[in-house]
This record gives structure tokens, C-alpha cells and sequence, in this order.
């Protein structure tokens, strides 16, 4: 079965407890010897690997792997602290955010995800269109095509968090939060429509991802009462 490996937790010398995510929705397994370099399923202990692995019943609590082969690896010759980050960022957002009947379907988004920023230039659109992907499938589907009060597409100055989406100069009121500027909020549009993780091709700066991305944060704070761990490293 294709798996994304979400946690790496060790267990005893150098066996681990690994969480992952298949297309069944969430899955704990124990590694044996996968702490240990020189063992053949080695490359399983990174964060967001990519793999086709079997699984043994034994006579533990949980399966035990058989076997594993690597889809992919998200590790690169040269991993910028951004990248990494982002990659503990959607691990994380995974776990802690998705409920387990809602991993399912995020499964193909996040295995995409870990493919296309491998490859990519930076990893902020790809991120922003993962964080975007998630809210959607947990239940917040921002507006982003019109006023989400009238439904009108002119006149839009602000993207409210509180309220669901864009707000025109006609609805919104004097306490309405209005602190992303007209390219951010065409990014925040960009991240909510792109079709799938492939076509997050859209540019993004590092300083309009980090205003989106603290947003986001504040967000997962306010709705989800989830204070992200990996939002102090990136942010830094």
C-alpha cells in the first residue's frame, strides 16, 4: 500500500513508531531497525517519504513493516531551511488538523505536494495551496470568486477570515479586519482555486507568504484551537 509518513517516533534501540496516511485514512506501524543507517528501509525515516511498504501482523500492538520500496524521498542534494520547514509544516497540518475519516481524501493532495516542492523553485505556493486544500476539507470554504455577503465581484477590498471570504467596499463594516493588501489577496484566490497540487505554479514572495501564512496560523489558532509548532520555525 502507498503511504506518507506524517511522525517518527523511536521505540526501543533502533526500531520506530511510525504514523502515516494512506488512501484508508491514518495508519501507525512499528519499523524495526529503521533508526539504524545501514538498515534497508533506512530511507522511511524522513518526515513526508513517500512509500510503498507491506505490513506483518506480529505480536505487538501494532503492524510490523515488511518490506518497503520508496516512492519518493523528500530529502534533496540541497534542502534550504524554508523547504524543510514547509515540509514539517504540512506534516503537521495533516496530523493535527485532518480527522481521521478526512485523511482519506487529503492522501493524493499531500502525496502530490511532497512531489511537486521537491522539484519547485520555492516551496510557498505549493505550501499555501496545501494549507488551502486542508481548511477545504475540513469543513472552511473560504469565498474567493465574490463579495461573500452581497456576491458581488466588484469593489472587493478585503479577505475576512472571520467572515468567510472577500468582502466589497459595500459590505464591509468599520471593525472588518483589512490587512492584507490586493496581491495578497489574489494569492490567498490562487492557493483556494488551484485544481490540484501540480498546478501551484502561481509566484509567490517570501514576504507575502509569511503575511498569508501568519494569517493562516492565527486562523488554525482561532477555529481549529491549534497553536502550530512549526509556525515559530518558519517565521523566524
Amino acid at each position: 500500500m502507498k503511504v506518507v509518513i506524517l511522525s517518527i517516533t523511536p521505540y526501543k534501540e533502533k526500531d520506530a513508531i511510525i504514523d502515516a496516511v494512506n488512501e484508508q485514512g491514518e495508519m501507525t506501524f512499528l519499523a524495526k531497525g529503521i533508526l539504524d543507517p545501514k538498515s534497508k528501509n533506512s530511507a522511511l525515516n524522513n518526515l513526508l517519504a513517500v512509500a510503498d511498504i507491506e505490513l506483518n501482523e506480529g505480536n505487538y500492538k501494532h503492524p510490523v513493516l515488511k518490506s518497503a520500496s520508496i516512492i519518493e524521498n523528500p530529502m534533496k542534494v540541497s534542502n534550504s531551511y524554508d523547504y524543510l520547514v514547509s515540509l514539517m509544516l504540512m506534516a503537521e497540518i495533516t496530523k493535527t488538523l485532518v480527522q481521521d475519516e478526512e485523511k482519506e481524501r487529503i492522501f493524493n493532495s499531500l502525496m502530490s505536494a511532497v512531489i511537486c516542492m521537491k522539484t519547485a523553485e520555492s516551496p510557498w505556493p505549493i505550501l499555501l495551496a496545501y494549507f488551502a486544500k486542508v481548511f477545504k476539507e475540513t469543513g472552511y470554504e473560504f469565498e474567493v470568486n465574490h463579495c461573500v455577503f452581497c456576491g458581488s465581484k466588484q469593489g472587493i477590498v478585503t479577505f475576512s477570515f472571520a467572515d468567510g471570504g472577500f468582502i466589497c467596499q459595500n459590505c464591509i463594516e468599520p471593525d472588518t479586519e483589512k490587512d492584507l493588501n490586493k496581491e495578497q489577496m489574489l494569492l490567498i484566490r490562487s492557493a483556494f482555486l488551484v485544481p490540484d497540487m501540480a498546478h501551484a505554479t502561481f509566484e509567490v514572495s517570501k514576504e507575502n507568504a509569511m503575511v498569508i501564512l501568519n494569517k493562516f496560523f492565527e486562523f488554525i489558532k482561532d477555529s481549529y484551537g491549534v497553536s502550530l509548532k512549526g509556525a515559530a520555525l518558519l517565521t523566524k
